[in-house]
């Protein structure tokens, strides 16, 4: 009986520790170290750390695409160059690209 409690409360502990690091892809700190804090801490200061963590550096960029070719641009010009040598006016549709 205390070996199969023993076993549900290490099971959670370690749910609980690739949960919170699980949360932390898009933070400063990283998910290896706040899953180092929750397995050799607790996962209550796995979750402190994460809050406390600055968010990770988010770049947008804003980038037009032909609906019809799939070609990206990044200046915003009115119809897509290459649908205008096949006889096609396409207008380009502006996207936003988010990278961490």
């Amino acid at each position: 009986m205390t070996i199969t409690w023993f076993i549900s409360l290490l099971l959670i502990y370690m749910i609980l520790s690739f949960v919170i690091s699980a949360l932390a892809v898009r933070k400063k700190i990283g998910r290896l170290k706040v899953f180092l804090f929750s397995i050799f801490l607790t996962p209550l200061t796995g979750l402190l750390v994460y809050k406390l963590s600055a968010p990770a550096h988010v770049l947008s960029i804003q980038r037009y695409r032909c609906v019809r070719c799939g070609v990206d641009f990044t200046e915003p010009i009115g119809d897509c160059p290459y649908c205008k040598k096949e006889g096609r006016h396409t207008s380009l549709h502006a996207i936003q690209v988010v990278c961490i």
